[in-house]
């Protein structure tokens, strides 16, 4: 049976929630679900017409890493589907275990949340430190570029 963990429990109480830790706890799930139905990672991938490598990235929470940075999956609506008809759930349950937030999550508005934190700076508040260093040195090389 699927655990909760505790970027799962922080989410639903409303403490800052690491998107990364969130995916990779999906692909625990989707990992789990595949066992349960029997099937290997290929046979999957062939019975749902989805990408093997596409599979791997959803049940490593994890695309390949592009100079050192690992890149959160991002499946559509399309895929989901189609893994989760393969998996024998219903596409809403599949959704309910995906590693991004929902819109629920989100703030209403675009511009700021009640805390006056924009959603610029709650994204950036969930990453880990070396993804923070990351962007940090990003933002200092687009800024000497003006």
């Amino acid at each position: 049976m699927w655990q909760r963990t505790r970027s799962r429990a922080a989410a639903e109480g409303g403490a800052p929630v690491n998107e990364a830790e969130r995916w990779i706890e999906f692909g625990v799930y989707l990992r789990q679900q595949r066992d349960n139905v029997g099937l290997s990672r290929r046979e999957a991938a062939r019975r749902s017409k989805v990408p093997e490598a596409t599979w791997k990235d959803l049940e490593n929470g994890h695309k390949t890493s592009y100079g050192g940075v690992r890149v959160l999956p991002n499946p559509g609506s399309d895929v989901l589907a189609k893994i989760a008809k393969v998996l024998e759930l219903s596409p809403e349950e599949l959704n309910r275990h995906v590693g991004r937030l929902t819109n629920k999550s989100r703030p209403a508005s675009a511009s700021s949340s009640r805390d006056g934190t924009t959603p610029l700076a709650q994204k950036i508040a969930r990453l880990g430190d070396r993804d923070k260093r990351l962007i940090e040195s990003l933002v200092d090389q687009m800024l000497e570029l003006e």
